[in-house]
Order: structure tokens, then sequence, then C-alpha cells
């Protein structure tokens, strides 16, 4: 009808160029014919330009010539503009439908009995009409079918993915260990950081390559895929330590809006100002971490939270007690097109909100604030279902989803929502899917990427996975005469989702690759055989050329040779793994990574002959079967699988049994001389034992000489052990037994290294169990110690302090020690201490270790102190970390089961109950006693009011996040039991404190029956407090506390003085060390959370020496945090117990619902 191509010669590429871009956009409205008659036409549009203004344009044409008789628009530029141009552009594409709206809306005979139409005018213009009608219908029809595909589309991939559809999948929250790693730009004021992560399934820290991404998945607890698999963190990730730390770089980390590289993804700032909070954060962690192991603390008075207002301060926000609801109501339409829609409102009150009047707020924990109320929603709505609100309610379902809709999605989205569905679904049938899905994955793999497409198998049809490939026939196939069949989305996209996580996704062709070596080979390794049951892969030849399986073989010889402390072991390695790392093996295990990539001479980045990257040769692994026979080769400290010989430790026989390698690909021999040693090792043999020295002037009891047996069967066997006899059982007299056994034959001198406050109580011991030996403390000055340290073979015994080694620890260099002794070993169960590393660097023939509490908290204190001991006995500290550490339930038991069992020959553990039948009896008392008025008020004031505020903070920050404030709130409630003066620092009166007043009238009473009184507590303050009421009374005593000097004196001085009465003693400074057995009663003033320090403290008195019975008092005030402690004592205990037969020695951590029972009041 026009030559719009001639037309556009009238104007400048320029403003054609401009022209197109406007409608491109779709910036021209509202096009109609104005004018229409034989000769000419005349059209006019609305344009949109530049900021958004609207110019009116007007073009009138020759219909003959194609040629412009007029044009105009309210521009400044008037005629030959751009907006005239994208006129032009318009009318190409749609001047059928302008014709056609123009002669609906107008009577074409009319128009043509005009003079100026000739009867052949008069027949073109109706038969271009004509044409344009029909032109107009195909492209209506088509344009039908296109948006039917794409509501299809649309409403598939929301029905697939939307939580509102999904089945529940219950995830747990990992653990995992935080690390901030940062430095300081020379040319920024802000601090840069990484973030990386230790997490139990893997040996090696996991650097997080997208700092964002992590960031946003911890702070709404959303799925993150890192490292290869898929991840669920928050901040209850962390340990309670980290969290604050957490917490901070997730508010305040300054994130790049665009990013250049990968390294720019890995980074973020912080504000140096706010990096201080941090290394302030740190500080207040390692000071509560000690306050929390009991050291006595005075805490100030805690903030309040400020309240919270909307807009101005006459808005305060108020909490709702009911949960706001989601109401979805559904409406079906039907002419001219079937489909039903979705209309999803808020219900507050039973009260329909629109979803534009409430605002919400999409954190972790969801919820709206609608008239100034705050409204939280039922704990299994998320964030992302409140995003999936404003998509639902403008998607469409057309019929070919009726059945997937109600058969699957409408089920699901009823556990979330209200559903008013009227008579929607008696419109019509639908049928499940009965059968099951089949995936088929075809894959090609050419210039070293992989390409993979996929589609879905119901019964007889197929249907692509891409949205572009989608045909209407496909969805067409769905409606049937019976009903219209389910689709099941929700599994599609779950394979989906499995099969191509980190593959690059071609929009244009529909096409997922995996461009990297290490993609593809974790997708042929891993994925392809995790999902062979539910998809079928087709897989080219030039692809599973590059797999081989591993058929390693080895064969293991161990023979005597002539020295005693030593073996010979030949290991010999026949298949792929030789020449492979035990570290790269135990990587794989860790991280579930079934293959290796081998070096075959293959250079890196070498190509293929298509001229793509070549893929290394990939040897698939059995892990199950490597798994077993690394955790042995790693016990055998064997670090790379070769052909060699190596002499190891004669002590590391007690890793091997024969039956270990049974079912595993190694050959094992062993001669006949190291089985005898190892039945002699292992006790499986009776050795005959040396009598005891004469020159030891002490009786042993009968299980003393089965310890010094014992330990000099480890001696005599080269091995080294731990004697964790319970307090009070001689293990100090045992140790020096067998140092004068061991001194005929020694030609070096031994070490005992003590805590400072026990360095003369050695020295006194040993003289009084053998005046023979002659010992030397290695203390004073550092040129004083050097001068001695010189002349130590000149001495039996050397005796030094922890502290005083690791200061004095060049001096030590040349000096070879035949025995070396640690005792109150637990100062070296944090493996990365100045502690743990100087006493591993003494040289010593034989070691022993004393200590009454070997695991005081966890696990991996055992493989430090074994370390000292015999270092490689429990293999890698990060493998054993993996292997009893972080592991939990049925495989944790069982492995802890097998080290019990493995550390035993070298662990002797007795009980005083066990072994003492002539110890006199321990009786334990509790005393109750009701708080006074004063005490009862303030008592419950301050729970009152800290419960308030606990509870606020939990629910504001986490349980996790507020540890501190709850350890310092319980300390108070503590603290007011004990006596209000230490709560309100205040002068103390007589009184004023119930429990006081009953410990003054119970120690009258042991007073006048003659008996010798210890008085422990945490609180020096309260100490204090008795110190000065005491002086007062005329009543005598010793005190001891941390600052205290002459410890020995002062106790040798109240032993052995009937006329002192009373030792008061603070329970960290003197529960453990001490000898007290002048005395016959115990008072625990106050309650301590780990019974543990408390039975302890009582061993100082009831132990070996003791000739009268022992009474213990506990003192508790009715109806506060005191009584439920004990309570909670009696229920819960730690793990220690599975690895040495030990008393509880660790409450476990306290959990919320703990803490709001213990501030009831």
């Amino acid at each position: 009808m026009l030559n719009l191509r001639k037309l556009k010669q009238d104007f400048s590429p320029a403003i054609l160029k401009e022209g197109k871009d406007l409608f491109d956009k779709k910036q021209v409205k509202s096009a109609k014919i104005l004018h229409l008659d034989a000769t000419s036409i005349r059209i006019s549009a609305q344009v949109v330009g530049q900021y958004e203004n609207t110019y009116e344009s007007e073009i009138e044409v020759d219909r003959m010539e194609s040629e412009t008789i007029d044009s105009n628009c309210d521009c400044p530029y008037h005629y030959d503009c751009q907006h005239l141009a994208a006129v032009l552009f318009y009318l190409e594409s749609c001047l059928d439908e302008i014709l056609v709206n123009y002669s609906k809306e107008t009577d074409l005979e009319e128009v043509t009995e005009d003079e100026s139409f000739c009867d052949e005018e008069k027949e073109k213009l109706l038969e271009a009409v004509k044409k344009a009608e029909s032109k107009e219908a195909e492209r209506k029809d088509e344009e039908y079918q296109r948006e039917l595909l794409k509501e299809y589309v649309g409403a598939s991939s929301l029905l697939a993915k939307s939580p509102f559809f999904l089945p529940e999948q219950k995830r747990e929250i990992e653990k995992a260990e935080l690390a901030v790693i940062f430095h300081f730009p020379k040319k920024s004021q802000d601090v840069e950081i990484q973030l990386a992560l230790r997490l139990p399934s893997r040996s090696k820290p996991l650097h997080i390559p997208n700092i964002r991404q992590f960031l946003e998945a911890v702070r709404y607890q959303e799925p993150l895929y890192v490292g290869g698999k898929s991840h669920l963190f928050s901040l209850e990730s962390f340990d309670e330590s980290e969290q604050g730390i957490a917490r901070l770089v997730m508010d305040h980390a300054k994130l790049p809006e665009k990013v250049a590289n990968e390294r720019a993804q890995k980074m973020a700032t912080l504000d140096v100002k706010i990096f201080g909070m941090i290394l302030a954060k740190a500080e207040e962690i390692a000071s509560d971490l000690l306050k929390q192991k009991g050291w006595a603390f005075q805490e100030d008075e805690l903030p309040t939270l400020p309240c919270l207002f909307e807009e101005n301060l006459e808005s305060p926000i108020r909490f709702s007690k009911s949960n706001a609801q989601i109401n979805v109501s559904l409406e079906y339409i039907h002419p001219p097109t079937t489909k039903i829609l979705l209309n999803p409102t808020l219900l507050i009150d039973q009260q329909k909100i629109m979803l534009e009047d409430a605002r919400f707020f999409e954190c972790a924990k969801p919820g709206i604030i609608y008239n100034h109320v705050y409204y939280r929603f039922p704990q299994h709505i998320t964030r992302q279902h409140l995003r999936s609100l404003h998509p639902m309610r403008e998607m469409t379902v057309p019929e070919p989803l009726f059945g997937t809709f109600v058969e699957n999605a409408l089920p699901e989205m009823a556990r979330f929502s209200e559903i008013d569905m009227s008579d929607v679904i008696d419109h019509f049938t639908t049928l499940p899917f009965v059968g099951s899905i089949e995936a088929i994955c075809d894959l090609t793999f050419l210039n070293g990427e992989l390409d993979a497409t996929l589609s879905f198998q119901y019964d007889k049809h197929i249907v692509p996975a891409s949205s572009k490939k989608l045909k209407f026939s496909d969805i067409d196939s769905f409606v049937t005469e019976e009903g219209i069949v389910a689709r099941n989305l929700v599994e599609e996209q779950k394979i989906i989702d499995d099969l191509f996580q980190d593959f690059i996704f071609d929009n244009d062709q529909q096409i997922f690759t995996a461009k990297t070596e290490k993609k593809i080979i974790e997708f042929m390794t891993d994925i392809i055989p995790r999902n062979q049951h539910r998809v079928k892969f087709n897989c080219p030849q030039n692809l599973l050329d590059q797999f081989i399986y591993d058929q390693t073989k080895f064969t293991l010889s161990l023979t005597n040779t002539d020295r005693l402390d030593v073996y010979e072991m030949n290991l010999d390695v026949k298949g792929s793994l030789k020449g492979v790392t035990v570290d790269r093996l135990w990587d794989c295990i860790i991280s579930r990574r079934a293959y290796l990539e081998l070096d075959m001479g293959q250079k890196k980045g070498a190509k293929s002959k298509d001229g793509g990257n070549k893929i290394p040769k990939i040897l698939v692994l059995d892990l199950e079967e490597m798994g077993a026979v690394v955790q042995l080769f790693d016990e055998l400290a064997i670090e790379k699988l070769e052909n060699k010989k190596l002499e190891r430790p004669i002590w590391s026989l007690a890793n091997i049994d024969e039956k270990s390698f049974e079912g595993l690909p190694v050959t094992f021999k062993m001669s006949p001389r190291l089985k005898e040693i190892r039945e002699q090792m292992l006790g499986e043999k009776v050795l005959k034992f040396s009598p005891i020295p004469k020159t030891v002037k002490a009786e042993l009891r009968h299980y003393q000489e089965e310890g010094v047996h014992w330990l000099e069967r480890l001696r005599l066997m080269y091995l080294n052990g731990i004697l964790a006899d319970d307090m009070g059982l001689g293990k100090t007299l045992q140790a020096i037994v067998a140092l004068t056994q061991h001194k005929g034959t020694a030609k070096n001198p031994a070490l005992v290294v003590c805590p400072t406050s026990l360095l003369y109580n050695w020295q006194e011991e040993c003289h009084k169990f053998n005046g023979k030996l002659k010992t030397l403390i290695i203390d004073g000055m550092p040129n004083q110690r050097k001068k001695l340290i010189k002349g130590v073979k000149d001495y039996d015994v050397i005796i030094t302090s922890y502290s005083l080694l690791q200061k004095d620890i060049e001096a030590y260099d040349k000096v070879t020690f035949s025995y070396m002794i640690l005792d109150e070993a637990q100062h070296i169960k944090n493996r990365g201490t100045r502690n743990a590393k100087s006493v591993k660097m003494i040289k010593a023939e034989h070691r022993m270790i004393l200590s009454g509490t070997p695991i005081e908290n966890s696990l991996d204190e055992l493989w430090s102190l074994f370390d000292f001991l015999m270092p490689g006995f429990l293999g890698h500290y990060d493998r054993f970390v993996e292997k009893y550490v972080r592991l939990s339930g049925d495989e944790q038991t069982k492995n802890l089961q097998y080290l019990r069992k493995k550390v035993a020959p070298f662990i002797m553990r007795r009980m005083k109950a066990d072994v003492l039948d002539d110890l006199p009896p321990v009786s334990e008392n509790v005393y109750h006693c009701q708080l006074t008025k004063v005490q009862k008020e303030l008592y419950k004031s301050y729970a009152e009011s800290a419960r308030d505020e606990l509870v606020k903070l939990v629910e504001r920050d986490g349980f996790d996040k507020v540890q501190i404030h709850v350890l310092a709130t319980l300390t108070r409630l503590k603290q007011i039991c004990c006596h209000p003066a230490i709560f309100a620092k205040e002068k103390a009166e007589m009184g004023d404190s119930a429990k006081y007043d009953m410990l003054v009238e119970l120690l009258q009473t042991l007073i006048e029956g003659g008996h010798k009184t210890v008085i422990f507590s945490q609180y020096t303050k309260m100490l204090q407090i008795m110190r000065n009421d005491f002086e007062q009374r005329g009543i005598r005593f010793n005190y001891l506390d941390g600052s205290s000097k002459n410890r020995l004196e002062i106790v040798k001085e109240f032993n052995e003085d009937p006329n002192i009465p009373v030792f008061l003693v603070s329970l960290k400074a003197g529960g453990t060390g001490l000898n007290l057995v002048g005395a016959d009663t115990v008072i625990h003033y106050d309650m301590w959370w780990n019974p543990a320090v408390e039975n302890q403290a009582t061993d100082r008195v009831h132990r070996i020496g003791q000739k009268e019975s022992v009474s213990v008092y506990k003192l508790i005030t009715n109806g506060t945090i005191e009584e439920k402690i004990v309570e909670m004592q009696n229920r819960k205990r730690g793990i220690v117990k599975k690895i040495v037969s030990c008393d509880d020695e660790a409450i476990t951590k306290l959990t919320w619902e703990d803490v709001l029972e213990l501030l009831q009041t």
C-alpha cells in the first residue's frame, strides 16, 4: 500500500538510527489513520521521546507516489525528526493492524463513494483491507500461541521452583568454622578481607569464591553451592565465639557493585573503625572464654535495648502475638481462553489485606508492619515465599498446566496458605501422571568442552527441558479426552539442578556447557554415577576413553632389627597409585572426590586433536576401600605410596592389627619376633618386673605397685603413657618409684615439668619418698637458670615449670634426659600453645604424663598429649579431628570405640572408689536456706528484668550471639545468692545474706566439734567478706587465692597447726595441686557449673594420707538458680567417659531453654 523504504529516504542516517531506537524500545503509541482517500492517507501517532516527553506526530503521504505531502511533530524540530522516523518504522510492521482498526471504525463503503475513488481504486482499497484483515487474523493466531507458550513457560518455571509448590525438605544447618583473612592495603584507609570456612567434610579450608553470595546465603539461611556441594549455613553454623565477628562482617562489609575478576569476587572491605570493633569483639570473646572456665569477674550493668518506632517518636511499634497468614484465591477464566488466575493477599486477624498495604521485612525470620503493628509469619514461611507473592499474582496458569497445578502444586501450596477456590476445579478433570519420568541427557565432547541437552519423557511424550525448544504440540499433548495430565515440574527442576550446577547455560542455543577440566571430571565421576537411576546418559566414546579404574595392590612387610627401639617396614606398590602421596588420597576421601588426575607425561593445557584442551587420564577410586587403606597407612606414618624401606619406632606396632588388612588390597607380613614384641607391648604376655627399690621410703598399695609395673612395661618396650589415676591416689609417688627404678641404668637425669605452684612440692615429695634422689629446681633470673641448666648432669631429677621451660628452651638444646614427666598435663592440651610446642622440643628417652583429667573439654586435647608421648601415634591432627571430633551419631560412636581400644594400653586410670578400700568414707550434705527479704526482692527484681532483656536480645540477635550477656546475668544471680554486698558493691552487713548466716552457724558447730574445715568459693570478694568477718570474730584461719605466695608454707601450717580451724581457698587457685589432708571437712560455699571442678577441690582433702572421715557440705538457696544448677549437673554430662573411664568432666553447653528455666522466679 505504501513504499515506506522510499519514504525513509527523506531522513538522514542519524535521524533514522534514533527513530529505529525509539521503535525498538516500543515508544510509538496510539497510531491511527486520520484521513483516507483515493490519492492520500494521513496518519497520526504519539511518540515518547527524551525525558519521557510525549510528542504528537502526523504524516500525510501520496498513496500513488509514496511521497510525503506534509508532516508535522510538536517537538522542537517539527519535521524530519526522529519521532516521525519512528512512526515510519512502526508502519513497516503494523500498517495492516492500523488499516484493520480503521475499517472497523469507519464505513469503507461510504468512504469509497467519494468522487476521488474510481472503481479500480475502490476495488484495490477493499482488497488491501481484506488482505490486512487476513494477515492480522494470522498474526493474532500466532500471537495467541506465542502468548500461551509464554504463559506456559512462566507458570512452569514458578510451579517448579516456588517454595509454595515444593515438597517440604528439611535441611539441617551445617556447622562450620569461620576464618576472616585481612590485610591493610598501602593506598587505602579500608581493610580488605576474605573469608574461608573449615567444614567437617573437608580437611583443608574452603575459601569463599564469592563473598556477596556467601553473606546473603548466611543472612537468609538459603542453600549455597560452593566447593562442589550445596550447603546450608546460618549464624548458628559458627561457634559462639565467632558469631559476633560474623555479624559485624555481615552488617558492615562493603561489597563492590561491579567486579572485574574472580579475585574481586572474593574480596570485601571494612571501614577501619569497624575493623577496630571486630578486634574489640575478639578481645571480649577471649575474655569471656576465660570467665566461662572459672575466672571470677565483675560485670557492669548491661545496657537495655532502645524501643522501636516507625516514622516518629509518637508511633512506637507494637508486637502482635498472632501471626500474619497468606491467602490465595483462585479464579477460573473462560472464554476467550481457558486459564486460572491466582490472587495472593495477606490475612491479619481474619482480615484480608492487599500486598501493597503492608511493609514486608524479608529476612531469616520474615514479618510485616501494618498500622504500626509488627506481625511475624509462621516459621515455615520464608523470605523466598514472600518474594514469590508478586510473581504469583502476575502468573496465569494455562489449560495444559491445569493437571500440574491441581495434582502437584495445589496440595503443596495449601501447606503455606489458605486457599479460596470456590468451584474452580469443577470445570475440568485432571489426572496425576502415574508412570516414571525418565530424563534423557545427550552429551557432546568437542574442543575440550562438554555440552549437554536434556529432555523428559512421559510415556510416549518427550518434552524438552529448554523453554525455547518447547512447541505448542509438546504442551497440547498433556490435554487428553480423559483429562489434563500432570507434569512433574518440581522433579524436572531438581534433576536440572543436580546435573548442571556450575554449568554455563547458553540461552540462545539452550545448551548446558562445562568448560573446565575439573567440572567435566566431576560430572563424569560423581554426577553421572549418582543419577544413573533416573537419567539416561548418552556419552560419546571419545570422553569415555579418558577414564580408568584403580586396581593397585600393596605388600607391607615388617621385620625386626638389631635395635630394640625400632623395626623395619618395607612397602611395595604395584599399580596406578604408585608415587601418589597419602595426603592427596586423604583429600579425595574427605571431599568425597572419587578420582585422581594421573600425570602421564602430559603437559598442563595440552591440546587434543580437535584443538581443544585435553583432559588428563582420570583414575576412578573405590573411596570406601581406599579410605580404610589410607587410614592404616596414615597411622604407620607412610607419606607416599612407593617402594620404600623405612625405620619405624617400636611403639607404632600398637597401631597394627593383621585383621585390619582383611578384605583390602594389601598383603601383610610380620616377623615372628615382632609379633612376640607386640603381644608383650599390649600386655598379652606376662613380663618379669623389678622389685620396688629399697631406697623408696614408702609402703606402696597394691594398685600403686601395679602402676609402677605398668610404667616399667612401657619403659622396657620403649613406649610412653599417661598415668591418669583419680585425684589423691598417689600419681607422684608412682612416678618417683619409676624414676628410682630407672636411675640405676639411666645415663642422664630425669626432667619433671609442672605448674609453678608445684615446683617445691615436687622437690619435697622426692626427698620424702627417696632422700637419695638429687633434685634441682630450675628457677630464678634468666642468667641463674642458664647456669643451673649447664650443670643438670650432676643431678638425678630436674624440676622446672611450663612457663620457664618455654623461656629456656634454647638452653636445653644439647641436653638429653632419661625420663621426661609432665605433671598436670592439661597445660599442653592446646597443641598450638608455646607450652605444648616447647615440651615437644625436649629430647628424652622415655616420656610420661601425670593427669587426673586427661581430657577436660574436647577429644583433640588427647591428640596433643599423645603428640608429646609418641608423635604420629594418633596420625595427622586434621585427620584425627575429622574422624573423632567432627563426626556425630552412630559413626562417631563406632570411631570412639576404636579410639578407646587404640589408646587403652597407654592410659592407666583407677578411681578411688575402686582401689582404696581403706580410704575413709566421704559423705555429702546439702544444706538449704531461704533468701532473706532483701535478697529475695533483689533476686526477683533482677531476674525478671534480666529475663525480659535477654528475651529481646535473643529475638533480635539469636541466642548464640548473646552468650556473654547470658553468662553475666547468671553470674549476677549467683552473686545475689552468695551475698548482696558482692552484687551491689556495698559494705557487707550481718543479716543481709541467709547463706552466709547459715555458714557462720555451721562453722561455729564444726569448730566446737574440733573439726578443721576448708571453705571454697569462686568469688574472691566473698572470701574477703569472710576474711574480714572472721577477724572480727576472732576465728583463726589461713587464706589462699591466686595472688598468694609461699603456698606450701601456708598449706603446711594449716595441716600441722591444730589451732587453725579454717582455710579459705579460692576455688580456681587452690582447686588443684594442694594436699589438705589436715582438714576433715569441705564446704562449697557457691555452685560451680562444672561438677568436676568441685570434685577436684574435694579431692584436696579426701586423698591418700587422710585418716578421718570427710564431710562435704554444699550450701544452696531454695528457689534460685543454685537449685537448678544442681538439677542440671545431674542430667548434663560430657562424652569423655567414652574414651577414658573417668568421671564426667564437662557440663554441656546451656541451651536457651535452660537459661529461661534458670531465670524463673
